[in-house]
């Protein structure tokens, strides 16, 4: 089930965030996008009804440990807007375009593996 509201979903997360950089620290910009509807790239990966990129010179500290304190702010996001757990994927975080590499990176590894199902037309 989508978003109801992503404008108000995205005003949710901005209040979210903006208490979590003030009270914890961090020097981090965002911007917050919300798609205007679902859709699916590939048949691989749903984009998110609402995507947040962060920014700034703690960046690096977000994609640190595969991404750990990343994945933490987008779960807590998801605890705001009370999604359901087969739901989270509807907000997504990202930095230093941390998700897009990683994914590329699997796709990678999935095609070099042995018997891995690959063409080779000359």
């Amino acid at each position: 089930m989508p978003i109801q509201d992503r404008v108000q979903a995205a005003k949710q997360i901005d209040q979210y965030l903006k208490m979590l950089l003030t009270h914890g620290g961090f020097r981090l910009r965002y911007r917050i996008t919300a798609a205007g509807k679902p859709a699916t790239t590939n048949g691989e990966w749903d984009q998110p009804e609402i995507l947040v990129e962060l920014s700034g010179p703690d960046s690096a500290m977000l994609v640190e440990r595969g991404g750990e304190l990343l994945r933490a702010f987008e779960h807590v996001a998801a605890k705001v807007l009370k999604l359901e757990p087969d739901e989270h994927e509807k907000v997504s975080f990202d930095a230093l375009n941390f998700k897009a590499m990683r994914q590329q990176r699997l796709r990678q590894k999935r095609s070099a593996r042995p018997g891995s199902l690959t063409s080779s037309v000359p």
